[in-house]
């Protein structure tokens, strides 16, 4: 292989790895040899630590709906947040995404329809848990909004998107909005009621699809070149019936 340098096994400058490839019944069938072996160079390791970092057991503010720390992590490494990479959650909830895009050197923000979730209580909300882990210059900021009603502009500008949509099994899947269109502001004294203190947007029933749809769409209009959007989604609906990958003309499915 045209290798000249000496061999170095204590302080190497470049590792090779040699992997042995046995069939599944080799012992039971007496076999001595591997059906296979690969010699590679070593490009990098796990970081299996950082798992136990950010378990959710040692999390200051977490809820029922809280993204695994193993999963959100591999979440963000697919989306491939990095260092000077933009990422947005919509669906922010306790902000396990944008922690873990933080991780990875990522600027990440995001928002959610329940500002409940992003403000929590006695110190323990979402730029509580960008503290816990040092991570706080690698939180943007958070807002209430939802993903259909969006008041970001439609402007490519997000390297990447990495969310959980709600999927309405435990609760119905609702989004801002009248079930009746009105016309014009209500009014309960001088003052319109999205105007007054403790004012509680109305919302009306959604369904998952559509909220893929427009999640697809969104991410179609938002993301630069060679962005990507990373989300969970279940396999099969409530009545077992399998739910199809979705699909968008201007995004290209590579997992």
């Amino acid at each position: 292989m045209s290798f000249t340098g000496p061999v170095a096994l204590k302080n190497p400058d470049m590792r090779f790895c040699v992997l042995e490839d046995w069939a599944f019944d080799a012992q039971a069938h007496g076999s001595s040899t591997p059906q296979h072996l690969y010699l590679g160079r070593l490009v990098g390791t796990s970081q299996r630590e950082i798992v136990g970092k950010y378990d959710l057991k040692k999390r200051r503010y977490i809820s029922t709906t809280s993204m695994d720390a193993e999963l959100a992590l591999i979440t963000a490494n697919i989306a491939l947040a990095r260092p000077g990479a933009l990422f947005y959650d919509p669906f922010v909830g306790t902000g396990s995404f944008p922690v873990a895009c933080a991780h990875f050197g990522a600027l990440a923000f995001g928002s959610d329809i329940d500002g409940r979730a992003i403000r929590g209580k006695g110190g323990r909300n979402l730029r509580a848990n960008f503290a816990q882990y040092d991570l706080a210059p690698g939180f943007g900021d958070s807002f209430v909004a939802d993903l259909t009603n969006s008041p970001l502009r439609p402007v490519r500008f997000l390297d990447g998107i990495v969310c959980d949509p709600p999927y309405g099994v435990r609760e119905g899947l609702k989004v801002l909005g009248h079930r009746e269109k009105r016309v014009g502001p209500v009014y309960d004294g001088p003052d319109a009621h999205h105007l007054q203190p403790g004012y509680v947007p109305p919302k009306r029933p959604y369904s998952f699809s559509a909220m893929v749809g427009d999640l697809l769409a969104f991410a179609a209009g938002s993301l630069v070149e060679g962005g990507r959007l990373a989300f969970w989604m279940p396999t099969a609906n409530e009545e077992e019936v399998r739910l199809e990958v979705p699909g968008h003309p201007d995004l290209e499915l590579l997992s």
